[in-house]
């Protein structure tokens, strides 16, 4: 009685074993599948998040009377494609060191090395002017 209940659990664990490769045979493809087409969305919207946000720069230089800038920053935007996200990321990176202060001063924090947004310059008028005003006033 023993062998047949040996033999009948071996036949269970091998039907059992069967039907898991075969639901595993379509399940990981469908997961798989399913992970690459959400990583695709995730870099497509990112991509076009960062485009919106170099447009969005560009006008503020634009805005500021920085034509040459706006239309340098158009221009990058215009070579970044998704085969190609970082065009010039190995020239930059070449130059990359204390040496060079214009990048080293961009890693910092606390350090904008862009131009600040126009609705955050007029509140800060109004605080210096605020200020400058009490100045007046003591002296």
């Amino acid at each position: 009685m023993l062998t047949v209940v040996k033999k009948g659990h071996s036949m269970f664990q091998r039907n059992v074993q069967w039907f898991v490769d075969r639901i595993m045979e379509r399940l990981v493809p469908s997961i798989g599948s399913f992970m690459a087409s959400a990583m695709q969305r995730m870099l497509i919207l990112s991509h076009a998040e960062h485009h919106n946000q170099l447009e969005e720069q560009a006008l503020r230089y634009e805005a500021a009377g920085r034509l040459e800038i706006a239309e340098q920053i158009r221009q990058q935007a215009r070579t970044m494609s998704l085969d190609k996200p970082l065009p010039g990321a190995q020239a930059v990176l070449e130059n990359f060191d204390a040496a060079n202060p214009a990048l080293f001063e961009a890693t910092q924090p606390g350090i904008a090395p862009a131009l600040p947004d126009a609705r955050r310059q007029k509140g800060r008028r109004r605080a210096d002017d605020a200020s400058n005003d009490s100045d007046g006033e003591q002296s």
